[in-house]
C-alpha cells in the first residue's frame, strides 16, 4: 500500500523519490561499482589540491585540508537496496560512528522539500519556508566569481549509520584520482584557499582526489 508520506531517513531528511514516491535507489555507473568494491573496507588517506582530508574534532568535525596531517578514513560499502549499487560511505577510524557528510542544497532540493513538507506538515507556509531555510543552503548564483551552482558550507563528519547525506559515488577520473559524487549530483571540492572541502557543480582539478591506502 502506499502512502502520502514521502520517505524520511533515520536523521529525519528527505530522501530522493520517484515519481511514484519510492525511494530513488539508482545505481552508480559500472566503473564506480567496480571502484567501490576495489576500495570496500579499506582504510584511506585522501588527497587533493588543498592537501589531506582532515577532520577536526576540536572543530564541530569539520571537514578541511592539511599538508601536515591526514585523517584516517574507513571506506565502507552500503546498503544496495536503499541507495543502489557502487555506493560507499566514509568512517572517521579514530572517531565513534561519524561519516563524513553533505549539506543539501540548491532550488530543486529546496523546492522537493517545501513540496514534501506542505503535504505531510501542519506547518503554516511561512513556518515551511523557515525550516527548508534552515535545512538547506542556496547554491552560488551566476554573479558569483566562480560562476553558478557552488556551497561553500564545508562537509561535516555527522553521526552514523551512513544516510543519503552520507554515501559518494566514486568516478575515476585518470592518472589515479576520483571525482567523489553525493546522490544530489554534487562533488566534493578542494576549497584550498580557506583549506576546506565544499561541494561543486562539477569536476575539474579542484574536484579530484587521490586515495592512498593506509
Amino acid at each position: 500500500m502506499s502512502s502520502d508520506k514521502p520517505a524520511a531517513s533515520l536523521s529525519g531528511e528527505i530522501l530522493p523519490q520517484d515519481a511514484e514516491g519510492g525511494v530513488f535507489a539508482r545505481d552508480a555507473s559500472e566503473e564506480a561499482i567496480q571502484e567501490a568494491r576495489r576500495w570496500a573496507g579499506k582504510t584511506v588517506t585522501i588527497s587533493g589540491v588543498g592537501g589531506f582530508v582532515c577532520v577536526n574534532s576540536m572543530n564541530d568535525f569539520v571537514v578541511s585540508t592539511s599538508f601536515r596531517q591526514a585523517t584516517a578514513l574507513v571506506v565502507e560499502p552500503v546498503d544496495d537496496a536503499l541507495y543502489g549499487r557502487g555506493l560507499v560511505a566514509f568512517r572517521v577510524r579514530d572517531a565513534h560512528n561519524k561519516y563524513l557528510a553533505v549539506s543539501p542544497y540548491g532550488d530543486d532540493i529546496r523546492n522537493e522539500a517545501a513540496a514534501a513538507l506542505a503535504r505531510v506538515s501542519p506547518l503554516l507556509p511561512e513556518h515551511i519556508s523557515d525550516v527548508v531555510n534552515f535545512a538547506t543552503d542556496e547554491a552560488t548564483a551566476e554573479g558569483n566569481f566562480e560562476g553558478a551552482g557552488f556551497n561553500y558550507r564545508p562537509l561535516t563528519a555527522t553521526d552514523g549509520p551512513p544516510t543519503w547525506l552520507q554515501v559518494f559515488e566514486l568516478e575515476p577520473n585518470g592518472l589515479g584520482k576520483y571525482g567523489v559524487r553525493n546522490r544530489f549530483g554534487s562533488y566534493w571540492r578542494s576549497e584550498h584557499w580557506n583549506k576546506t572541502v565544499s561541494q561543486s557543480p562539477h569536476c575539474l582539478g579542484d574536484e579530484r582526489w587521490r586515495f592512498t591506502e593506509n
